[in-house]
């Protein structure tokens, strides 16, 4: 998932899903959740500073199979995720559907109403998206893992309370009127690279494992089990399809073994709330116990994860986004300005290399 763009092209590099960057700021010390940093302003940076030269002409091997889905046709991907629905909580119900005690019916009629046809110039617009990346890939001397080929599924996102896109398998479903208006910019670029990083992730389990190691976590075989006190506020994201990676983060002084999970703050209340502003980071330990910690209880938090992002509530959405800065920024990041963490972007070059 990916949230729209709400603050200026200016702090575009920091900009992530529900939040940015803490370009400035003391990362170790702060006790924001992530909803405060997406008002965050990270850096500097001027509007003609982030800007990149677009990319022209046309690639003549393409990396990327995708096609568009008509309106029936993306219902249907759509109702058709059930590992995905089986997760959910109340809480997600409740948000999803903006009622309290809604139920699973009452949620897929409304999801349903969400879902789009594309138009032309819609198309065409995306068209030069997908381009735009291939171009880059092929500046670089990048190759894609192998990838199975992706279907592309306009909604209004309410369904998912408005980010501006998210992923179920190889499908990537966001709203074509944001991701095809020209303000959206080079935005539009890391946000499709971004869900397409997904995508692959699901294709290539050992590429998913080797991009884990660069924020230190591992991939094990089995699934850790989501405990009671963290399922009460847990947020199922169609992005993050496994609880199966873990960190060790310093907590107490303490190192503990910790897969994280993404849970709101308060349960929903009144029609119009976001589960988006009241979402962060739990860390949950892997040896059962029921408890959960916040990731300012971690003194280490940003040592694990880098900090070339904020979006940090898991570690599939953290390299997501590396994925995308490396592939749209390369190397030097934009305008040569570089990384915090520059090691997470060397080990996605290398690797596509």
């Amino acid at each position: 998932m990916k949230r729209k763009l709400k603050i200026s092209i200016a702090t575009l590099l920091s900009l992530t899903l529900f939040a940015v960057t803490l370009s400035g700021c003391d990362k170790k010390e702060s006790n924001e959740t992530t909803e405060n940093k997406v008002e965050t302003t990270a850096g500097d940076l001027s509007e003609s500073e982030t800007e990149t030269e677009e990319v022209v002409g046309k690639v003549a091997h393409p990396q990327i199979e995708y096609s568009y889905a008509t309106k029936e046709e993306g219902i249907e991907y759509l109702i058709s995720n059930d590992g995905y629905y089986d997760r959910f909580t109340q809480n997600d119900l409740d948000y999803k559907a903006q009622k309290i005690g809604a139920n699973m019916e009452e949620y897929t009629e409304f999801a349903k109403e969400q879902v789009l046809d594309f138009t032309e110039e819609q198309k065409q617009a995306i068209d030069e998206i997908m381009n735009y990346i291939e171009v880059r890939l092929e500046e670089e001397g990048l190759t894609f893992p192998e990838i199975e080929p992706i279907v592309l599924i306009s909604t209004t996102q309410k369904e998912e309370c408005e980010p501006a896109a998210y992923t179920h398998g190889t499908h990537i479903f966001f709203n074509a009127e944001y991701m095809a208006n020209p303000g959206t910019g080079i935005y539009a670029k890391l946000l499709m690279t971004h869900e397409i990083f997904h995508c692959i992730t699901r294709s290539n389990p050992e590429f998913r494992k080797e991009m884990y190691k660069l924020i230190h976590f591992t991939v094990q075989d089995e699934e850790f089990e989501i405990p009671p006190s963290v399922l009460e506020y847990y947020i199922t994201n169609p992005d993050v399809e496994h609880h199966n990676s873990y960190a060790t983060f310093t907590i107490n002084g303490e190192k503990i073994d910790c897969f994280t999970a993404m849970i709101t703050t308060k349960h929903f209340e009144n029609e119009g709330e976001s589960f988006l502003d009241y979402m962060t980071t739990a860390l949950v330990p892997i040896d059962g116990s029921d408890v959960y910690y916040l990731p300012e209880d971690a003194s280490d938090f940003y040592d694990v994860f880098g900090n070339n992002t904020g979006y940090v509530i898991d570690p599939e959405e953290c390299m997501a986004d590396n994925f995308s800065y490396a592939v749209i920024y390369g190397i030097d990041g934009p305008q040569g300005q570089g990384y915090e963490s520059p090691e997470i972007i060397k080990g996605i070059i290398y690797y596509l290399k």
